[in-house]
């Protein structure tokens, strides 16, 4: 298993929102779509329903691509390409726990009635975390603030 470089934890550690790609089921195509994410133990973990296409296709093709940039200085993010292992979260919990990491809020009541939900572990196997242009456009980002 790969891991994060130190030199970017910070990155995954400190944002909200990834995005993750999957190879869709219908056509083999790509899929990209936001999420919020824990990083726990070194692991990328997020959330989704079983009704939606991404858990749709995990199912089908394991492989996963996740990407998060730093919202300070845009030229740094994390990009993890590796397997995906789903496992059911009962009443949603892990969810839950995503949405007090976003919102400071106790209660997540957007899941239609019924719904089930999966925590999805992101398994590294190759992980790009480059220093673009040497660092050297890193002043320019944090120039801005």
């Amino acid at each position: 298993m790969k891991s994060i470089p130190e030199s970017h934890v910070d990155i995954i550690k400190e944002e909200a929102i990834g995005i993750v790609s999957t190879l869709r089921e219908s056509d083999g195509q790509l899929s990209s779509n936001p999420v919020s994410f824990l990083f726990e133990e070194g692991f990328v973990r997020f959330s989704t329903l079983k009704a939606r296409i991404k858990y749709k296709n995990l199912v089908s093709d394991d492989r996963i691509s996740f990407c998060v940039v730093s919202s300070q200085d845009p030229t740094r993010y994390v990009e993890i390409r590796g397997k995906a292992i789903l496992e059911d979260d009962p009443g949603g919990l892990f969810q839950k726990t995503l949405w007090k990491k976003m919102t400071g809020e106790d209660d997540f009541n957007f899941d239609p009635p019924g719904s089930e939900r999966v925590i999805v572990t992101v398994v590294p196997e190759q992980v790009s975390a480059p220093l673009l242009y040497g660092g050297q456009m890193s002043q320019y980002a944090k120039a801005s603030d």
